[in-house]
């Protein structure tokens, strides 16, 4: 994740030095956070952000590994579900979103209780063929810990094994986030659910 962030600085602070020296003094005016990239450099930060995107596939990959070899487990099936990046192949920036392509499988991860919706893309030009990464905030983090009880963490945890709530996680709280029938409801024009998983066991890291 921060490898990521880091090229993206990178090529920013080499677009921002291109655009200061533009001889229109509107571009030039561009502040650096607002800053471009074009030409060589676009491609050059698309060639390196693929290689990123490959080398965070196989991170996972080595994760998922290391948790079915520890637990002795076979693996059935599997696919990868990726948000907030680049898809280079049909040029689609997607922040805050999947690919939802016709056919495509992925993950909506709800919240710490209700686990992840397995769903079907449909292709739907009108959506950008995408569909939400998640189920999105009611709350905001700040909101979230100053508004939520630690004892109504612990009562919608009920059933599902976790060391990790307590207050430093209070902002993850199930009730910080939209409900999962209103996700179900809501993406039907892009997405076909075909499952729901729910958690045995889950593992939250405070900030």
């Amino acid at each position: 994740r921060h490898l990521g962030l880091e090229t993206a600085n990178h090529y920013q602070k080499q677009g921002y030095e291109i655009l200061k020296k533009s001889t229109d003094e509107r571009i030039k005016q561009i502040p650096k956070s607002l800053a471009y990239v074009s030409a060589d450099l676009f491609h050059d930060y698309l060639h390196d952000m693929k290689i990123i995107q490959r080398f965070a596939l196989l991170n996972r990959k080595a994760m998922m590994n290391e948790i079915v070899k520890g637990m002795k487990l076979k693996v059935a099936d599997s696919f990868s579900t990726i948000h907030n990046y680049i898809d280079t192949e049909n040029m689609i920036l997607r922040k805050g979103a999947v690919s939802a392509q016709k056919g495509e499988r992925f993950l909506i991860p709800i919240n710490m209780r209700d686990g992840s919706l397995v769903c079907v893309g449909k292709g739907n030009p009108e959506w950008n063929y995408s569909a939400p990464h998640g189920a999105g905030r009611l709350m905001s983090r700040t909101q979230a810990k100053s508004e939520l009880t630690l004892s109504q963490y612990k009562k919608t945890m009920e059933g599902i094994y976790t060391t990790c709530v307590n207050k430093d996680t209070l902002d993850e709280c199930p009730l910080a986030y939209k409900p999962v029938e209103e996700i179900i409801k809501n993406i039907t024009d892009t997405a076909e659910v075909t499952d729901l998983i729910k958690p045995i066991y889950n593992f939250k890291a405070a900030e």
